[in-house]
This record gives C-alpha cells, structure tokens and sequence, in this order.
C-alpha cells in the first residue's frame, strides 16, 4: 500500500492521479466493509487515509477523495459505517481546519445512522463534533439553529438533559437573533417544549405543547407535520398540566383546555376533565389512563412515587378538602391509596407551599382543612373584639365627661 501510494504521488498528471486514489479508497473502503475488523484491512484504510490528508498532497484533491469517501459511506451496512467513519474523524481531526465541510457532511451521516440504531447520545456527541463558530466556512444563524436543536432532540432522547438544556438554550439565543422559517421555528419550539417536559417543568411545558397548536400545520415540512401531529401535541399538553402541581397557572390552563374544542374530541378528555371540576379520581380510572402518558411519566422517583402517581395524591388530597373538614392519617392513607406517613408528608408539603390550607396536629394525627368559614374560635375572638371595643367607648365617654343619656345608649 505504501510503496503504492508513493508511485502515485510522483505521478504528474493532477486528474489521472485523482482517479487512482479514487480507485484505492473504493478498494479500501469495500475491503474493510467485508472484513471483520481484520488487522491488515484496518491498516491500509488508516495508512491511505493518513496519506490522503498529508501536506503534500494537494487540498483540492485531499478534500475530494474524502468527500467521495463520504458519499460512498451511507450505501455500507451500519457497523461498516459507523467504523470507517470513526476512524477517518480520528485521522483527520488534527487537519480539521482544512476538511470542515467534508468533515461536517461525514458527521452529519454518521449521526442520521446512529439515531436510526437509537444509538441517541452517541449520534448527539457525533453531530455536536461539528464547529458551528467557524472561522473557515461562514454559516447562517438559520444552519446553526437547526444543528443546535437537532443536538438536543438527539441528547433529550438519550437521557442527558445537562446537554439538551445546553444545546436548546443556545438555540434560544440563535433564535432571538433573527427569523426562522415556521418549520424550524416549530421545531425549536417543540424540542423546548421537550426538554422542559423531561426536566419535570410540567406546567411550563404543557404552556409550550400548547402554543404548538397555533401553528399552521399546512405550511410546515411534511416530516415535521407527522412526527407532530395536532393530536399528540393536545394530549402532551393536557397530561402536562394534569400531572402539573396545582396553581393558580395551572388553574387556567386546565380551564383552557377543558374550553378547548379539539381536546374534547380527545380520548385523555375525560381524565382532564375530571381533574378540572376537582372530583376524585379512583385507581382504576388513573390506570386506564396510564397509556397517554410517557414513559417518564411513569418513572419512579426517590420517593417511590412517579409523576403521575404524585400527581394524582395530591389532586385527591384536594379534592378531599372540599370534603372533609377534617381527617386522621391513617383514613387519608387509605383513601389517597398510600401509606399514612406519606399521606402526612404529602399534607406538609402543599401547606408548606401555600398550596393547601389547614393545619397539622400531629399529637392526635389529625389534619384540619380550612374550608374558608370561620372557626369557633375565630367567632369567639371576634366577640371578644366587639365586646373590648364597646367597653373601651364607654370608658372613654364617661372620661371625656358627657351625658348619662349618651352612655346609657352605648350600655345598651
């Protein structure tokens, strides 16, 4: 291979000289797609790419083989891609200035191949190889959104949310600064709404699945159109808000919903529903709607609970204030359908956050909930009250000296 190589780098005629390197990368290419990872085949792709990439040989036809090789790789099966790819990235990098477009299209291939195996954070860590801030190629801030919010689909789907959060808030950054078409305006929106919903901002994400639904879907891309269909974007902004925890935000937005035409038309509508006019939802009926929800929805946290199932306590556990004016923890437990030291920390938490009113007697492991009508107490201090300021009047009346008359009426 070497000694070959060398015959044509003495060879005069520029173009005659592309074809035959041209004819070695293909022999090189398919040798190491029908090995199976054998030495001999893995050394002469390494060799012909470092001769390839040299100094001396000419950019113009350095930059062409490579973009050849490029091309040809998608054709191969995914290991053989992948491998080739890998190993000519690694060969190039310390060149890399020179070969950025060829560079930019291998990478962009080889992540398009690891997404299809599901292969998610590899296929981001491929694409987030590509420099977006160089100083060779000048690229659109239109190219540089679209990478920015394909990174964090890919790293949302993989699970890394540091990076997603990273990728999508730069993309925000790359967004204020100028127009984008409706297609990628919709799809920076739909992965923001993505990465707040796999971070646990329910609420705000339920708010950006529902913006979603103002866009024309006519005008969009027709792959953006299908993976986003109307219908999936309701039903992610409904579980959203329903799994949301209670505010006044998602108060509205639940009211929103509910008003919404097109969500009654929805299977999750009735559970929404539910949600909305405060009534109690049973295990069966949050079971049977366990199939709108995703997957990290369902996960369980340290505290044994998932978002839906803590959801759901402490929508009950509201429901059940309008209800009882007061309740033992072990009655709660059972009706909430968790054990009674839960149901006493779920309490101690939404009154902790102003989120439900009552108080805790933890002594006869009891909780008052405030039903807004004055207790016993409270009329009694207000008697109080009345009772001093009708006696302090008298007292200062028959100081300031004035008439039986007048002090007889404040008596009576």
């Amino acid at each position: 291979m070497n000694e070959r190589l060398r015959e044509i780098a003495r060879e005069g005629d520029q173009q005659r000289r592309c074809e035959e390197y041209r004819a070695i990368a293909r022999d090189v290419v398919k040798s190491r797609a029908k090995s199976n990872g054998e030495e001999d085949a893995n050394e002469a792709l390494e060799t012909f790419v470092e001769h390839i990439i040299s100094e001396h040989i000419p950019l113009a036809i350095s930059r062409e083989i490579i973009a050849d090789i490029a091309r040809e790789l998608p054709t191969l099966t995914s290991g053989a891609h992948k491998t080739i790819a890998d190993a000519i990235l690694g060969k190039i990098q310390p060149r890399l200035v020179s070969f950025e477009e060829q560079v930019g299209t291998l990478r962009e291939d080889l992540a398009k191949r690891y997404a299809r195996d599901a292969q998610w954070t590899r296929a981001a860590e491929v694409l987030a190889g590509i420099d977006l801030d160089s100083g060779v190629r000048t690229l659109s801030d239109a190219f540089k959104l679209r990478k920015c919010v394909q990174i964090a689909e890919l790293y949302v789907e993989g699970g890394d949310l540091v990076q997603a959060d990273l990728f999508i808030s730069r993309a925000r950054l790359l967004r204020a600064s100028g127009d984008a078409d409706k297609s990628l305006d919709y799809q920076y929106n739909s992965c923001w709404a993505m990465v707040l919903d796999r971070k646990g901002k329910f609420m705000d994400a339920s708010v950006r699945y529902y913006e979603l639904c103002s866009f024309d879907a006519s005008v969009l891309e027709g792959h953006v159109a299908e993976k986003h269909s109307l219908n999936e974007v309701l039903t992610l902004a409904m579980a959203c808000a329903v799994i949301a925890p209670s505010s006044a935000q998602r108060h509205r937005m639940l009211q929103n919903l509910h008003k919404d035409e097109r969500c009654a038309k929805l299977p999750i509508f009735s559970f929404l529903e539910k949600v909305y006019l405060e009534r109690l939802l049973r295990v069966d009926e949050v079971r049977a709607f366990q199939t709108f929800f995703k997957p990290h929805h369902l996960e369980t946290s340290a505290d044994g609970l998932s978002a839906l199932q803590r959801a759901v306590i402490e929508h009950n556990l509201f429901s059940a204030s309008h209800v009882y004016n007061n309740i033992a923890f072990d009655a709660l437990g059972e009706l909430l359908g968790v054990k009674s030291v839960q149901a006493e920390k779920m309490v101690a938490k939404m009154i902790s956050e102003s989120r439900l009113s009552g108080r805790i007697d933890q002594v006869e492991r009891f909780v008052y909930f405030d039903s807004g009508a004055p207790t016993v107490e409270e009329e009694w201090d207000k008697q109080v009250v009345e009772v001093s300021l009708k006696l302090n009047a008298i007292v200062e009346s028959l100081l300031d000296g004035k008439n039986s008359g007048a002090v007889k009426n404040l008596v009576r």
